[in-house]
């Protein structure tokens, strides 16, 4: 495993995290059992892997348990976040994820960015009275497109922005247009989720179409399927280097800076996300990944909700899918 300083928050954390969206128990098949996903939390944690990351909405609290349990008696950089129809009310989210976990939480993130009738700024207000109160230790945000990421940054006074969390991978570059730079400049983290594509990367589904999960029916930015020209070289690097597609997918997000996070439902898969450092892509590789992958840089990166819908009707919409 390979560490390194995440942002400004003083802790080293693992290149490569782990995303617990699956141990919600909801939304991505039922191929996998509750003791599939602590044997995963367990193997990655073996594995060197030190930074989980969850929500209040996944499993309406039920990936923070399963999560907190599981991670009893290790040492870990913990991250959760706060749903965005929560935002009038962060201090009970915060203490409801803290009795799930089981611990305080290192990293609180906004998960996305609130509907027009929110004061994200009084918001962000009460989480930097968290952080003097210590029960979140940094603030991040997930899903924000630049220009809420930088009026997020003007909102603070006591505490900073350290991270953004987007979806980001070879099937959406869309960060890299805007947001990824102006990350770097300010040192802020970028935290990859659907690294894998929802499936797409893995390889598994290049010739075949993939099984329907509720999770991918709330896919945004480029759809269908992967372009043949990024199938060719995945396999092709694939093949050079001995290494399955998914561990190829995950490090060309390493190498451009960002923490991928991907899910894993067993413990096969949370060995194989681990495993990344065990070979090197070149210089060539990368560029061969980029330019395959060119047609995903299309677009911007946008708002995740629609903003218009009031909170508690964005609460019901929510649950039933997450």
């Amino acid at each position: 495993m390979e560490y390194k300083e995440f942002g400004k928050t003083g802790w080293k954390v693992s290149k490569v995290g782990f995303g617990a969206w699956q141990a919600g128990m909801r939304e991505w098949g039922n191929d996998y059992s509750l003791d599939d996903v602590k044997s995963a939390v367990s193997t990655a944690i073996e594995n060197g892997i030190n930074f989980f990351d969850t929500a209040e909405a996944y499993g309406d609290g039920y990936s923070e348990r399963v999560l907190g349990e599981s991670l009893k008696g290790h040492e870990a950089f913990v991250a959760t976040k706060l749903a965005g129809f929560n935002v009038g009310n962060p201090e009970k989210s915060i203490d409801r994820s803290i009795r799930n976990l089981g611990r305080s939480i290192d990293l609180y993130q906004i998960h996305w960015v609130p509907s027009y009738y929110s004061n994200l700024e009084k918001t962000i207000r009460v989480l930097e009275g968290m952080v003097k109160k210590g029960k979140i230790g940094h603030i991040g945000v997930s899903n924000f497109p630049r220009e809420m990421l930088e009026k997020a940054i003007h909102m603070t006074k006591k505490e900073e922005i350290v991270s953004d969390q987007l979806q980001y991978s070879l099937a959406d570059r869309r960060v890299e247009n805007s947001i990824t730079e102006f990350c770097k400049k300010n040192r802020i983290e970028v935290i990859a989720w659907s690294p894998l594509g929802r499936g797409k990367l893995t390889g598994k589904y290049f010739d075949s179409k993939m099984p329907f999960t509720a999770s991918r029916t709330m896919d945004i930015g480029k759809k269908g399927l992967v372009p043949e020209d990024l199938k060719s070289a995945l396999r092709k690097i694939s093949e050079e280097k001995g290494v399955s597609i998914p561990k190829i997918s995950l490090r060309w997000l390493v190498e451009k800076g960002a923490y991928p996070i991907p899910g894993a439902k067993n413990s096969s898969q949370a060995e194989s996300n681990a495993s990344i450092f065990e070979f090197q892509l070149s210089e060539s590789d990368i560029k061969k990944l980029d330019h395959a992958s060119d047609l995903f840089l299309n677009g911007e990166y946008t708002n995740l909700m629609p903003r218009i819908v009031p909170n508690f009707a964005m609460k019901i919409l929510i649950k039933r899918f997450l």
